[in-house]
């Protein structure tokens, strides 16, 4: 899976296998609201957006490197980032979804580093929250 800036065309390349949650989710938007008779008000329409939430299927699958994670942070930082998302051969464009946290993460393994073995770095699993923008 590989994370591309749009503006850079700089990459990061992800675990394949990141499990998408939310990937089958209605192509249809619908709010349902009473009317002052308490007549349902319906509204429906296509999504413009649907979300794409990646998160390790298990909690030894699809850790992330310290530097992998650095770099993600700064990106989720930058207000606006459009950035394309290839998975399994499908292109989307994506931005970062900020409603809540855009990257959650927990370390696996993590130490001081003049403390750790330098054939390693600390690892982390991370969710990372998207905006697939629809055309």
């Amino acid at each position: 899976m590989i994370l591309t800036r749009t503006d850079t065309a700089a990459a990061i390349e992800l675990p394949d296998d990141l499990y998408w949650e939310d990937e089958h989710i209605s192509p249809i938007a619908q709010s349902i609201e009473p009317s002052l008779t308490g007549a349902a008000l319906i509204q429906e329409a296509a999504r413009q957006w649907r979300p794409m939430t990646l998160r390790p299927w298990k909690d030894d699958a699809s850790w992330i490197t310290r530097a992998t994670l650095d770099t993600l942070l700064a990106w989720a930082s930058v207000p606006g980032l459009s950035m394309s998302m290839t998975r399994l051969g499908v292109t989307h464009a994506v931005r970062w979804h900020h409603s809540g946290t855009a990257i959650e993460r927990t370390p696996v393994s993590y130490w001081v580093n003049d403390t750790a073995d330098s054939d390693e770095e600390p690892q982390y699993r991370a969710t990372l929250r998207f905006l697939i923008l629809e055309e």
